[in-house]
């Protein structure tokens, strides 16, 4: 054998790590099957629900709105009026003025005069962040002991809600989803999409919650309002461009648990590109390794496009198995988990084909090849049309100024 320095056989070490590795990838595999199935689509408590909805707390629901105006806007909107929950109030939060927008707003208040409702119109300038700049409007004026932040991508189920705060009990903190993508059109680009936030992406949030790690990137939480006022309010959160990830690590701080509800957070964009899709993935990337450097040299690791290679040549020098042999078996087995993962998070099978969904994997397995080495590249960070720049810790800052929108 092949000796390095101080006499250790240095191919043997790095063999062991990576079997180690790929052990425990597929470890949190089984474990997000397992916790998926358990924990989704399944009730909180037994009983009389209506009489457990009247001692339900208040719950103020911030929107924040881009300008825009998108063809599925409507419709996600009118699944927060038609919520079957006993207190609750909507907080639009409007970028920019947009009269096409106020005026759908505006209709929908009219047509659910019992839902109470107000309109905020134009984000404040205050923080770096511009979501949170536009949300402060709202924020500032919820009644409620409960704040919920919803994107405006995102659509309800009438119990949704109800789900959602019957998880907070007495020392939870905080309740958010994992984000699923809804059926939509069947463009390549969707299938994409819900491969991606159904099989890689739940994986990686389900077993983190599973064992109390925080990986929240969800874009649908509830959380206790007094616990952010008791840190100067939302504008506390606006020097981070990840703030669902450091609100959620402040409740924990404080001692305070992070549940995860059993209903998936639906997304509901009236559109996705692939352009859209690899712009996301390495936004979030980029914020997860500035929040957390280890993850420049993990996140490689859970690729299965670098670590099924690695891991053959690893077995091929320890025990010689052949590439050929393990690489096309370690792919078969992990694209049917990865199929059976997204009908756990969907609550159904798909409703593109079995062809449609390989190849959809297929490019989604290859991304990291392309993502990855412009990681390392990356020093600033596009987001909502302007350009920013993100210091170890996650603290960002604004280095260039343009027109720009978030929803």
């Amino acid at each position: 054998m092949h000796k390095a320095l101080y006499g250790v056989d240095w191919s043997f070490v790095m063999s062991c790590i990576m079997i180690l590795a790929w052990s425990i990838v597929w470890m949190i595999y089984f474990g997000a099957l397992v916790y998926g199935k358990c924990h989704l689509y399944k009730k909180v408590t037994d009983g009389d629900t209506e009489q457990q909805s009247s001692c339900l707390p208040g719950v103020s629901i911030v929107k924040p709105l881009c300008s825009v105006l998108d063809s599925n806007l409507k419709e996600n909107l009118i699944t927060f009026f038609e919520l079957n929950y006993p207190k609750f109030e909507l907080l639009f939060c409007i970028q920019d003025r947009n009269e096409n927008l106020i005026q759908l707003i505006n209709e929908l208040m009219l047509q659910y005069p019992e839902v109470e409702s107000q309109i905020f119109i134009g984000a404040k300038d205050i923080v770096v962040n511009p979501k949170v700049n536009n949300m402060l409007n709202g924020y500032d004026k919820a009644q409620y002991p409960l704040l919920m932040i919803s994107d405006s991508s995102i659509k309800m189920k009438p119990h949704t809600l109800t789900d959602m705060v019957s998880h907070m009990t007495e020392k939870v903190g905080l309740v958010h989803q994992v984000p699923i993508m809804c059926d939509g059109d069947l463009s390549f680009c969707r299938q994409v999409e819900q491969v991606w936030f159904g099989g890689a992406h739940a994986r990686i949030y389900l077993f983190a919650n599973a064992f109390g790690f925080n990986c929240m990137t969800s874009m649908s939480c509830v959380f206790r309002k007094k616990i952010l006022d008791e840190e100067g309010g939302l504008v506390s959160m606006g020097n981070y461009l990840g703030e669902d990830f450091f609100l959620t690590q402040l409740i924990i701080n404080k001692g305070w648990r992070v549940e995860l509800s059993s209903q998936p957070g639906l997304q509901n964009p009236k559109s996705v590109s692939i352009q859209t899709y690899q712009a996301r993935m390495l936004r979030w990337m980029y914020l997860r390794s500035t929040q957390l450097p280890m993850l420049l040299v993990l996140e490689p690791i859970q690729e299965h496009i670098y670590l099924a290679p690695l891991t053959s040549l690893a077995l091929y020098y320890m025990f010689n198995i052949m590439p050929y042999i393990f690489i096309p078996a370690h792919f078969l087995v992990w694209i049917i988990a990865d199929y059976i993962l997204l009908t756990i998070v969907q609550g159904k099978r798909p409703t593109f084909s079995i062809c449609s969904f390989v190849r959809a994997w297929v490019f989604r397995e290859l991304s990291p090849l392309y993502l990855l080495p412009r990681l390392l590249k990356q020093r600033d960070i596009i987001w909502a049309g302007k350009k920013f720049r993100v210091h170890y810790g996650g603290v960002a800052e604004r280095v260039a100024d343009s027109k720009q929108c978030h929803m």
